[in-house]
């Protein structure tokens, strides 16, 4: 069960299924910008531009996290097999 071609496979589908909601949270943000940003603002007490900076943030975070937690040892596993 533990072989290199099902770790090769779990990392690949969790690569898949993080992008896809890094994409959808990217096409809310772009689509529902200036919402989001009132309501987290008024959420948090904070001004918009903090919003827009903690947003981007997140956004940099993520990425990177997709890419260090699973681009990483996919692509690892693969040179691998």
């Amino acid at each position: 069960m533990n072989t290199i071609e099902t770790w090769t496979t779990f990392f690949g589908w969790m690569t898949i299924i993080n992008i896809g909601v890094y994409v959808i949270t990217l096409l809310a943000l772009f689509a529902m910008r200036s919402w989001a940003y009132k309501i987290n603002a008024s959420l948090f007490g904070i001004g918009e531009d903090e919003v827009a900076t903690a947003t981007f943030n997140y956004i940099a975070a993520y990425k990177l996290l997709i890419t260090v937690f699973c681009i990483a040892p996919w692509l690892a596993l693969k040179l691998m097999a």
